[in-house]
């Protein structure tokens, strides 16, 4: 893996990150494809490659008034228990399968963003 990619890669990750755009797909995407990591591995290292974006990227979201604490509440705590069945659950299922699961996911989120109607209702913030 060649360490000068990796930082190319992990720059455009943080950038997704700061827009709330799903970084860790880049990241998770790269290691696996690119990188040669096997599933569960590279998960881990996009779990604390994200600690740190998350931790500035949340700074500065709440610097500019961006974020829903009240949502943000209700999200944590109904999360934080599914990441103990996540956890198991990938276990199970075991690297290949997961990495087919994930791909699967990524595919329908990115489907669903071409065809997605544009309904103006977002405020945009400047």
């Amino acid at each position: 893996m060649s360490w000068i990619v990796i930082a190319v890669v992990s720059l455009l990750s943080g950038l997704l990150g700061s827009l709330g755009m799903g970084a860790g797909a880049v990241l998770l995407l790269y290691l696996r494809v690119f990188g040669g990591v096997e599933q569960f591995e590279a998960q881990g290292i996009n779990l604390i490659f994200f600690l740190p974006i998350a931790v500035l990227s949340i700074l500065l979201h709440a610097r500019n008034h961006l974020i829903s604490w009240k949502a943000a509440g209700v999200c944590i705590l109904a999360g934080l228990p599914a990441v103990f069945l996540g956890v198991w659950l990938g276990g199970l299922a075991g690297g290949p399968l997961l990495s087919k699961l994930f791909a699967g996911l990524l595919l329908i989120i990115g489907v669903r963003e071409l065809f997605q109607k544009d309904t103006g209702s977002q405020s945009e913030h400047s």
